[in-house]
């Protein structure tokens, strides 16, 4: 297996449109892996995780080749990780040689009622695109041919927000974003579980939060307990993901801190094989 990140940010990307502050203004000196776009990652080359509004751009200058995806997971509503207008550009009225399978869309209640609004401005989309609800703990295998598991995430409540657990044969990946230290009912699904890579949400970075997103502190927190019930070993891949600008840090400055406790650093257009 393998994961793509295509977008690293949190909601307002970094740098963030009109800030001044000195980690959006060190990432506009600097460019390169400083410059992270919305949240979404792809897996191998079928199932993709959430559709932000830079899913044109990470099509267009990342090489994202939508037209490989079967699966599309959506974790929760915010416009970063769902924008589902774009969605309806797969149609006959708006792209040529379609493949003949149709994308099958899955997430939370509040994403259907936001799927079928947008939906109301596009007739015939149901012959290209399909909607199935999820709900905490509910396990699917998808068409393209993995087992993914729906879990609880502490996030936007009373929403019922969503991490991922997604197997393909031995390999096994947990993501989990966006969420805070995880709820009690995800942490007794775990149990049992291996993972070969786990994404963190790292938003936060040096903030102390806890609740509704994780920093460097709550995410040690997650992996200490994670080793403690035997999900991870040290081959599991971790990586942090979806940060938010804060300070003066800078990616290189994140690597720096976070690389000698064994992470990762997800960046614009980085991939993970496993």
């Amino acid at each position: 297996m393998k994961i793509t990140y295509y977008g690293t940010s949190a909601s307002e990307a970094w740098p963030a449109l009109f800030c001044n502050c000195e980690a959006c203004n060190l990432a506009r000196k600097y460019g390169g892996k400083n410059i992270r776009t919305r949240s979404q990652a792809l897996v191998d080359t079928s199932l993709l995780i959430d559709f932000p509004p830079d899913t044109n751009y990470h099509a267009q200058r990342l090489h994202l080749d939508l037209r490989m995806v079967h699966t599309l997971l959506i974790t929760h509503s915010h416009h970063d990780h769902f924008f589902p207008y774009d969605i309806f550009m797969r149609s006959a009225n708006f792209a040529s040689d379609l493949p003949k399978f149709r994308l099958s869309v899955y997430g939370n209640g509040t994403i259907e009622k936001r799927f079928y609004e947008a939906a109301e401005l596009y007739d015939g989309f149901d012959k290209f695109v399909v909607f199935y609800k999820l709900e905490p703990f509910d396990r699917i295998c998808t068409e393209d041919g993995y087992e993914v598991t729906a879990l609880p995430a502490d996030h936007n409540q009373p929403e019922k927000s969503l991490m991922y657990m997604i197997r393909r044969g031995a390999k096994q990946i947990l993501y989990a974003h966006d969420t805070g230290i995880f709820p009690a009912c995800t942490w007794d699904y775990l149990e049992g579980e291996r993972f070969n890579l786990v994404s963190f949400d790292c938003t936060a970075l040096s903030r102390g939060w806890k609740q509704g997103h994780m920093g460097f502190a709550a995410v040690d927190e997650v992996r200490e307990r994670l080793r403690r019930m035997d999900c991870i070993n040290p081959d599991t891949i971790l990586v942090l993901n979806h940060f938010a600008h804060f300070k003066d840090y800078t990616h290189e400055k994140i690597c720096a801190q976070e690389n000698p406790k064994g992470y990762e650093v997800a960046y614009d257009g980085c991939v993970y094989e496993f």
